[in-house]
């Protein structure tokens, strides 16, 4: 069966219907950040809409449910009403967990680097092992705004409130986060065939040693506004300095450290924890 395009509400709407619920699942109970969209005033069986009265998100649980009648209209728009009240901090997990991870950084490369990123001795984006082998990835978000931002504990992450967008698909391996002061956080899995796949995506000719194909893919990168340290998606840019298509690959080590970055205070750059 092919999809009908048209079913996708456009960009704008997507982000409406977001906010509306504060970026989580309305239905008491429940909270999943992991969101589609229901059409229920009309039904696109009826209509093919996309006005955002008409419609709300929810999980793909929860909005398979209503598309099979298991909310009536009023309960639906009740649902818009006071789904903002109940979002406080918004979390999930990536269920992404391979022995070997390839981390693309701002289009650095790191293969089996425990710490792939250290700003004045603190960590900010770091793997663990936990028991069976698997990597978990851990991030601190750093930022001038001194609340919390976006935190990645051991696969587990979680997203503070005074968000503009938050993007969180339902097939659970992108986190697309901004802030209203324009700080953003972006982190995608996926993975990738073969060093050809690599080329392409990023532009340049990667030659490996030991990396082995197919390979899993943590792509991050993340902008604080007002910051000398930016992680855009093709580089590092950190003063005047610009840090592009690096490869550091190793054994992983707890003690080992991909890049590491000096001339920030930490202590102001790292907000409180939640």
């Amino acid at each position: 069966m092919t999809k009908d395009p048209s079913r996708t509400p456009p960009r704008h709407v997507l982000r409406e219907l977001r906010q509306e619920v504060g970026f989580c699942c309305p239905v008491s109970g429940c909270g999943s950040p992991y969101l589609t969209w229901h059409h229920f005033d009309p039904p696109w069986r009826c209509e093919r809409h996309h006005r955002p009265q008409g419609m709300v998100a929810l999980c793909r649980e929860h909005a398979d449910k209503a598309d099979h009648g298991a909310f009536t209209n009023d309960q639906v728009r009740h649902l818009k009403k006071v789904g903002i009240d109940r979002s406080i901090h918004v979390k999930g997990r990536f269920d992404w967990m391979r022995r070997d991870i390839l981390t693309v950084v701002a289009g650095n490369f790191f293969y089996n680097v425990s710490t792939v990123l250290e700003i004045n001795g603190v960590k900010s984006i770091w793997f663990d092992r936990d028991e069976a082998g698997y990597l978990l990835l851990n991030l601190r978000m750093p930022t001038l705004a001194d609340r919390p931002r976006a935190q990645i504990e051991q696969n587990a992450w979680l997203i503070a409130p005074d968000l503009d967008e938050l993007v969180c698909p339902p097939h659970g391996r992108l986190v697309d986060v901004t802030y209203r002061n324009g700080d953003r956080f972006r982190i995608e899995f996926f993975n990738a065939e073969d060093s050809e796949f690599l080329s392409r995506r990023y532009g340049i000719t990667l030659g490996w040693t030991s990396l082995d194909f197919p390979v899993t893919v943590a792509e991050i990168w993340e902008t604080a506004n007002g910051m000398p340290i930016s992680l855009t998606p093709k580089s590092i840019e950190f003063a005047t300095n610009k840090i592009s298509g690096n490869i550091v690959e190793g054994e992983f080590l707890q003690a080992a450290i991909g890049l590491h970055l000096e001339g920030l205070d930490a202590s102001q750059i790292f907000p409180p924890d939640f």
